[in-house]
């Protein structure tokens, strides 16, 4: 039989590139913290014992003593080198030796961590899928495909289909996505003419129970898709959640999205992410300076309430959400606080009108209601104290305010005073004035290799804590519960353990991580080796681009409006060809600068943008807890 080369097909040219990139990644962050190069040393070693030594011996002799060494110094040194030479090579290759099974140890842990992160992310997401119900299941489970760029038509068809529940809109929106791939903007736009008074009713029905869906399903009608240069926005406020978690002990603080947020951002900082952070800072005469410093803490503390109030206002709205027999099946993202306020709040009074009721068919002797009153009272008292954590974080952002208030008005007071010389934004050279500096928030690849060795750990932990946990749960709701817990914890740990290199827990860092789009890995699959997820990692924060406008715009907002800056011509410049701000928007500051520059300018309020009034839980709730409970114990 005649040979013939068999050709690698098209598909499997990728794996092997990704496959050598990957390990090349890998045992890039392996060797620098393991490394040491012993053939140099060896040589060194050799050097120093030979030659360099008996050149010593023999200057040292001849200005020592004026004349050369005799030939027992010489067997004397030469013995003594070769033997410490041999004793410090002996050394140096047993160290070598030793080093060489830790630098593989270290290959091994993060490989581990690099092939069990996209797999948690999937379970994860899988799971925040399993924990809702009816058509919030259908609606969530459709959104994360529309998420993918990588979607097929028959994918966006099928994904239209469990949004709108029309096949005729469904199949106009995949023919839409056909013609996007193959570029055809013409064709696009004639099916969006033709279609659009059929289908736009259709999506802001559908955007007034799930926004976020409704979107993602509006730019695929309008021919858009999710690009990996853009990426996907993050759930805002996931870490402040899951730092709430830690510092409270309860769980219930935090969500499976913060989970998957968490994943994602422990990914993304191992793959090599650079997240920028715009910071600034004043220099100058010390009562301007202490005055700024004061505003400047006073709003950071401000705005950490106003986004812990949302955020456990989210908690409870999500936990509501996933639990079965409540009146709230969606907590969509996107909605405003007073929607998901009132939703809860209409979620909560049926479920104490619920249990009220089953503690009273329970009292006239049906006793077959008890695992389900077991059920909801439990389901009540956990959402009471949520609600509780709402009112509490809502009551902080009213004190957070005034003090706010109180800290601009001597500011100004101080400012007007001083006439506030040195508050402009200094470009050039000088030491005073106010500021802007530009941080890297990153893992360098000592930090890598120390965040991998810590995940191994805990992942090995939690595969043997796992194990006899799921081994235990016969049922579903069980089982759930269980991997909930489970997934919570890792995300906790993964916190703990990036907080010594990034400091998640300050205000600054997570407002320019929440201000940035995650990496898009949704063309990570389970069944990609190590070395293929580290390459397509590593490839896919590489495609994120650095968008610092929205940034510095709200910087330049800042110093306006709060500082009385001028935004002069240069700044402007300065702005827009370094981060990229909008020309129009710091016009329009600059414009507000000039027109209040010699106006006594009023003190900012956020009263108009003040949270809805939460309240303490009503009595009601109260009432058919102690019901249920004098019930049971009866």
């Amino acid at each position: 039989m005649p040979f013939t080369r068999s050709r690698p097909s098209t598909p499997e040219t990728p794996q092997v590139r990704l496959e050598r990139e990957g390990r090349d990644e890998i045992a890039r962050i392996t060797r620098a913290v393991e490394k040491v190069p012993w053939s140099i040393n060896l040589v060194q070693l050799l050097w120093t014992a030979g030659p360099a030594t008996l050149i010593g011996a023999w200057a040292s002799f001849l200005l020592g003593y004026g004349r050369a060494p005799t030939t027992e110094n010489y067997i004397f040194f030469i013995s003594y080198t070769v033997i410490t030479g041999v004793a410090g090579i002996l050394a140096n290759l047993t160290h070598q030796f030793t080093k060489s099974r830790r630098t593989e140890r270290t290959s091994a842990k993060i490989a581990k961590v690099v092939t069990a992160l996209p797999e948690l992310l999937l379970s994860t997401r899988d799971l925040i899928v399993e924990k809702l119900e009816g058509n919030a299941r259908r609606r969530e489970a459709a959104a994360m495909l529309l998420r993918k760029q990588d979607l097929s038509p028959g994918g966006v068809e099928l994904a239209a289909l469990e949004l709108l529940d029309d096949r005729d809109s469904a199949r106009i929106i995949s023919q839409i996505e056909i013609y996007r791939r193959s570029g055809l903007k013409a064709r696009i736009r004639d099916l969006v003419a033709l279609y659009g008074e059929t289908i736009e009713p259709q999506l802001a029905e559908l955007r007034e129970i799930a926004p976020e869906a409704a979107s993602l399903l509006h730019k695929r009608f309008q021919g858009r898709a999710p690009t990996l240069r853009r990426g996907v926005p993050r759930d805002e406020n996931f870490i402040e959640r899951i730092l709430a978690a830690i510092g409270q002990d309860d769980e219930l603080l935090m969500t499976l999205q913060d989970v998957e947020e968490m994943l994602i951002l422990a990914f993304e900082l191992i793959s090599g992410r650079q997240i920028p952070m715009l910071t600034f800072e004043y220099k100058g005469r010390w009562r301007l300076a202490q005055a700024f410093d004061a505003l400047e803490q006073a709003r950071a503390r401000h705005r950490i309430a106003q986004a812990t109030g949302v955020s456990r206002l989210k908690a409870l709205a999500t936990y509501l959400a996933e639990q079965s027999g409540t009146l709230m099946e969606d907590a969509a993202s996107g909605l405003h606080s007073e929607v998901l306020l009132s939703r809860s709040q209409g979620a909560i009074n049926a479920l104490a009108e619920q249990v009220q009721r089953l503690a009273l068919a329970f009292n006239e002797g049906e006793r077959h209601y008890h695992p389900q009153l077991v059920y909801k009272a439990d389901l009540l008292t956990n959402a009471i104290r949520l609600y509780r954590s709402v009112s509490s974080s809502y009551e902080r952002i009213g004190r957070e305010h005034e003090q706010l208030i109180r800290m601009l008005e001597r500011w100004e007071s101080i400012n007007d005073d001083q006439h506030a010389a040195n508050t402009r934004l200094r470009l050039g050279p000088g030491r005073r004035g106010l500021r802007i500096r530009e941080r890297i928030i990153e893992l360098n690849d000592e930090a890598k290799a120390q965040v991998c060795k810590g995940l191994a750990k805990v992942l090995g932990d939690m595969e043997m804590t796992g194990s006899r946990e799921l081994n235990v749960a016969k049922e579903r709701e069980w089982r759930l519960e269980a991997e909930v817990d489970r997934l919570k914890r890792l995300a906790i740990e993964i916190t703990l353990i990036l907080e010594p290199h990034i400091q998640l827990s300050r205000p600054e860092v997570q407002r320019a991580i929440n201000s940035t789009n995650a990496a898009d890995f949704g063309q990570l699959e389970l069944n990609l080796s190590a070395a293929a997820k580290a390459a397509m990692g590593a490839a896919m924060v590489k495609e994120i681009e650095v968008d610092l406008s929205r940034s510095a715009e709200q910087l330049a907002l800042a110093l306006v409006r709060h500082y009385q800056v001028e935004l002069e011509p240069e700044a402007i410049d300065f702005l827009i060809k370094q981060y990229g701000a909008r020309k129009k928007t710091l016009n329009m500051l600059s414009n507000f600068h000039a027109s209040h520059s010699h106006k006594e300018i009023p003190n900012v309020s956020y009263l108009s943008q003040r949270p809805p009034a939460v309240g303490k839980p009503p009595r009601s709730w109260y009432r058919a807890l102690v019901v249920a409970r004098r019930a049971l114990n009866a």
